[in-house]
């Protein structure tokens, strides 16, 4: 019972995961090359689970997470390399108890992107006026395994394990320049997901490595700013895949998750914008899956 119990978790934390790993509408809107930023990410997270017909397993989540980001011109068009390290807690409640980690780590994420065509490094003056169209980059983000990770807890901020994300951001921009007022944007962004073993996993499962096959996503987004300080989205999220396995045995855990939201930016001057944005789980293939996501993010551009 306790393993049974353990794989339900180990699936809620997969589903966390990757909900963490979602950027969120105009994470790859052009920016002034050389511009760099400090943002701060609150995501509170909640997931139910009653594959087990025993009563629900709940997990809450809420993560705090800096990132600095700074551009740079590659053969004139704009390049980027960020690092974030999140801070923040779970509380599981099944059968078994309750499990709360308490404040904790994460693990650090580096990434690094390149414009590959309408993306140009551009002056702030020039960006002002440049007018936008389609634009499509190369990003790519590395997860260490430098979080608080215990064996002997079912849930974990730190996962024990590496992790490799690549996607390719697309969107097509109409408006006659970056700061139009009805600026309106279409995004789309696939993206694929690789990981690591974990060889110390939950002492619960007798397992001696966990394995998880790679997930792939698409998550999309539909902008339009109303003048020149509120912008707002409707957001769409899919994955496919992550099916886990112990010591070489699949589970038959892997998800299909379809998500929709909604998102509301504010610049509140020059230098600062947020960004305040919500999902829903409207579709899994496990139909006893269930969660929701609110995300505050708060930037600061010089």
């Amino acid at each position: 019972m306790l393993a049974r119990i353990a794989i339900a978790a180990l699936a809620s934390v997969s589903m966390i995961s990757s909900a963490l790993a979602w950027d969120g509408a105009r994470a790859y809107h052009l920016r002034p090359g050389g511009a760099s930023d400090i943002s701060l990410a609150l995501n509170v997270i909640h997931a139910e689970d009653t594959r087990l017909g025993l009563g629900d397993t709940t997990l809450d989540v809420w993560a705090l997470t800096p990132t600095y980001r700074t551009t740079f011109d590659v053969m004139g068009n704009v390049g980027f390399v960020l690092i974030g390290l999140p801070v923040g807690g779970m509380t599981f409640d099944s059968l078994a108890g309750t499990i709360d980690t308490g404040i904790a780590q994460g693990d650090l994420v580096l990434g690094a992107g390149l414009g590959l065509a309408g993306m140009p490094a551009l002056a702030p003056m020039d960006y002002a006026m440049h007018k936008p169209g389609f634009q499509a980059m190369v990003e790519g983000k590395l997860f260490l395994p430098t979080g608080d990770y215990d064996a002997n807890r079912m849930v974990n901020l730190g996962q024990n394990r590496w992790s490799f994300q690549a996607s390719l951001p697309i969107s097509y921009a109409l408006g006659d320049n970056m700061i139009d007022p009805e600026l309106t944007t279409f995004e789309i962004r696939p993206v694929l997901q690789v990981f690591g073993d974990n060889e110390d996993p939950f002492v619960g499962t007798g397992a001696n490595v966990m394995s998880q096959a790679p997930i792939f996503g698409v998550e999309g987004h539909i902008t339009r700013n109303f003048g020149n300080s509120v912008w707002a989205a409707i957001d769409g999220y899919y994955e496919t895949g992550g099916e886990t396995s112990f010591d070489g045995v699949g589970q038959g855990d892997g998800l299909e998750t379809l998500a929709l939201g909604a998102t509301l930016g504010l610049v509140l001057s020059q230098n600062v914008a947020t960004r305040l944005s919500y999902r829903h789980l409207v579709y899994s293939n496990d139909p006893d899956l269930a969660g929701h996501t609110l995300e505050l993010t708060a930037a600061y551009l010089f």
